[in-house]
Formats: C-alpha cells, sequence, structure tokens
C-alpha cells in the first residue's frame, strides 16, 4: 500500500517557477529581478566592496566572487536578459565590462539563453523616452510594477529589463503596451 501524504497546511501555496531574469550589472550593487509564471516579481540587490588601491589578485577574486554571487540569483531561470554596455560611461567602464564578461560567461556555461538590450531601449521601454533620467525611470517603474519591492535605480533597471524579457517570451507582467514601448521591444534583438 502506498504511503499517504499529509494534507498541505492551509494557506500553503506551491512554489512559483520564474519565467525571466534581468540583471543590471554594478561593481558594487547589482540589481536582479525575477519575473516568476504567476505574474510575481522578486528583487534582490548583490553588493560587493572594493578599493581603487587593491592589488589585481584582490580585485581579480572580488570580481569572481561577485559574478558568482549574482549567478546564484538566477540559477533557476532559463532566461536571463542583461543591458548592452553603456559605451558612453568613462568611470569604471573597464572594470564594469570585466565583471559585465564574467558575469555573461558563467551564465553560458550554466546552460542560459542571455540576451541584451541597449539601456537607451530599456530607458524607453520604462518612460516612453530613451533619454531619461534614472530617477524618472525609477519612478515609472514604481508606478508601472507595483507587484516589485524596486529599492533603488539598479533594481529598477532589472525589473525593466525582466518585464521585457517575459514580454518576449509570452508571459507579459503589464496589461497594457503603449506605442512607444512597443517600439522599444521590436528594437531589441533578441539571442535565439
Amino acid at each position: 500500500m502506498p504511503e499517504l501524504l499529509p494534507p498541505p497546511l492551509e494557506g500553503f501555496t506551491a512554489p512559483t517557477t520564474p519565467v525571466a531574469a534581468g540583471l543590471d550589472l554594478s561593481l558594487t550593487d547589482t540589481g536582479v529581478a525575477v519575473v516568476h509564471d504567476d505574474g510575481s516579481i522578486t528583487t534582490r540587490r548583490v553588493r560587493s566592496a572594493g578599493k581603487k588601491t587593491d592589488s589585481l589578485a584582490t580585485k581579480a577574486r572580488r570580481f569572481d566572487d561577485h559574478a558568482s554571487a549574482i549567478c546564484a540569483q538566477v540559477a533557476r531561470c532559463t532566461e536571463v536578459v542583461v543591458e548592452s554596455p553603456a559605451y558612453g560611461m568613462p568611470q569604471g567602464a573597464v572594470d564594469l565590462g570585466g565583471l559585465r564578461w564574467l558575469v555573461l560567461t558563467m551564465l553560458v556555461d550554466r546552460g542560459h539563453r542571455v540576451h541584451e538590450i541597449n539601456p537607451m531601449h530599456v530607458k524607453k521601454y520604462a518612460t516612453g523616452q530613451t533619454r531619461s533620467d534614472k530617477d524618472v525611470v525609477l519612478a515609472a517603474v514604481v508606478k508601472r510594477y507595483p507587484q516589485a519591492d524596486v529599492t533603488n535605480n539598479n533594481t529598477a533597471d532589472a525589473v525593466v529589463l525582466a518585464a521585457m524579457l517575459a514580454r518576449h517570451l509570452g508571459r507579459p507582467v503589464e496589461d497594457s503596451l503603449s506605442e512607444l514601448r512597443a517600439d522599444a521591444m521590436a528594437r531589441v534583438a533578441w539571442s535565439s
């Protein structure tokens, strides 16, 4: 006779399945957003600290540890999206580029399908404008995605990235799509 399991506890719900993850990479405070199959969005911040005077060996270990911690946050997601590089950003651009490639390599090696979206298209999807200030994006995201705990500009960008990927995958988390936001989506070259 098969062993019978007790009934689930009152109020228990099955865990949700992640659909899409967005990463707004930062050397010190990476924003992570994950869209789940029930439309909920979870956000996290992955932090790392160092000094400009750190040795190359110390920086290399810190970047590797930071990249591993970022990838661990999206381990259950098959589909992940990051912003493409903003080449006009002078400060720390080389180091951020190094972290970006560490994360991308780890994600690909672990079997994730990785997409990238130009920061201008992320802003346009969030606000309708390609050159919106980060605080304008933050305000728009807080208003548009009340199901997400948006705590700073990095998590705001991560939420927009995840929402765009979820829409691409046929699992949109917002009801309507303006013509401007549809244009932002149309400009993304999704990975195949």
